[in-house]
């Protein structure tokens, strides 16, 4: 039996693993535009425009800046 617990995150820490996971997702949503699985890549898109607005809520300016960067257009804006 598998027993859960939650364990206190920082805000600083919650920013971080946030762009870590958008990092991810982008890398994801790359592959999915090359091998061109458009319904999967577009909910990537979905997802990475999730996390990002959750980092920015976050109060990161960093994070302004990594949409910045990770929003290429492949499939279209979400």
């Amino acid at each position: 039996m598998l027993s859960s617990f939650a364990v206190p995150v920082e805000p600083e820490d919650k920013e971080k693993e946030l762009l870590a996971l958008a990092r991810l997702v982008t890398y994801a949503r790359d592959s999915a535009k090359t091998l061109n699985v458009e319904g999967v890549q577009y909910c990537l898109e979905l997802a990475l425009a999730s996390l990002l607005k959750e980092a920015e809520d976050c109060g990161s300016q960093r994070a302004h800046l990594t949409n910045e960067l990770l929003t290429r257009p492949s499939l279209g804006r979400c």
